[in-house]
């Protein structure tokens, strides 16, 4: 299980232009995960944080991925 989810995190990760440097551990507060996606604005960070615990957990990142919140870029 942990093989998968990290091979899944990633090919997330890389998928999603991420600097790993700065997003491997997670999760991501609002600050971490706007300095990697400049483009996520704080109404938008409330709506990738489906739990409303204040950080973004590699669940919520592949939803948003997903639903086309976050996109993907060309590492």
């Amino acid at each position: 299980m942990k093989t998968l989810f990290a091979t899944t995190f990633s090919a997330l990760v890389l998928g999603s232009g991420m600097a790993i440097a700065q997003m491997a551990d997670g999760p991501w507060t609002m600050e971490e995960f706007m300095a990697a996606y400049p483009e996520v604005t704080p109404e938008v960070f409330a709506e990738i944080d489906t739990n409303n615990d204040g950080v973004i957990d590699a669940d919520e990142l592949k939803a948003a991925v997903e639903a086309g919140l976050v996109a993907p870029s060309e590492g």
